[in-house]
């Protein structure tokens, strides 16, 4: 009986995040709709408000598709917003810096987090993909990386990651002079240590299937015993 209704709960979820996969793609399907047909200028903020909920959108998505199992799928939503988080640090780097404006400053440091944390992501879920098969979307059938150069190619978003959480920290350690009792720096803090230890748990994840691959390279192959002769 536990097993029975332990499978309806199962199902009961799985049809509620199909639901709720279904209900994000419709608001990211509105919101760039939105977007791209926005020419009146009152109407622009509402377009930058729309621009800056993309990847916000497309992360829910893929934390969605990876609770379903589907992790190519995940991959993809997750590079998808990456790319958003990107060109948002992109704009911030070459727009010019008010020193006085703690606020500025505090987004400048969640768009670097923001970075390392969707690279991380898509690393995490490349990772996730059942070995042996080529990373394949569902709906598109578009290949993002064969099965034999899966693990390389997460391993290029692993090192990625780390080098943006090491450009996080440091913008982090400029601003906790003058943010330390800051509640919106305290939680960012809070933020960036959850990302090091994701980006840790990748880093151990990619170690032991390195270490798994030396042992079956180093280990001998298994004798033949010969067939007796009658």
């Amino acid at each position: 009986k536990d097993s029975t209704f332990e499978d309806i709960a199962e199902a009961d979820t799985s049809e509620d995040m199909a639901l709720a996969l279904e209900m994000m793609e419709n608001a990211f399907a509105i919101l760039q709709q939105e977007i791209e047909e926005t020419d009146d200028k009152q109407k622009k903020k509402y377009a930058d408000w729309g621009q800056e909920q993309l990847p916000r959108v497309l992360l829910g998505i893929g934390d969605t598709l990876s609770a379903l199992g589907r992790h190519a799928d995940a991959a993809d939503a997750y590079s998808r917003a990456l790319e958003h988080f990107q060109s948002r640090l992109e704009s911030e780097k070459q727009r010019p810096s008010d020193t006085n404006s703690k606020k500025v400053t505090i987004e400048q440091l969640k768009t670097h987090r923001k970075v390392a944390e969707a690279t991380i992501l898509v690393a995490e879920e490349l990772l996730a993909c059942p070995s042996g098969e080529d990373v394949v979307t569902t709906e598109t059938q578009s290949m993002i990386v064969s099965a034999q150069e899966r693990i390389e190619y997460a391993k290029g978003y692993y090192d990625k990651a780390r080098d943006a959480l090491q450009e996080t920290v440091l913008v982090m350690g400029e601003l906790a002079a003058r943010s330390s009792n800051d509640g919106e720096w305290k939680q960012e803090k809070e933020d960036v240590c959850f990302l090091a230890t994701m980006v840790m748990g990748v880093g151990e994840t990619l170690a032991a299937i390195e270490e798994e691959h030396l042992d079956a390279a180093s280990s001998p192959e298994p004798v033949k015993k010969k067939a007796k002769s009658h």
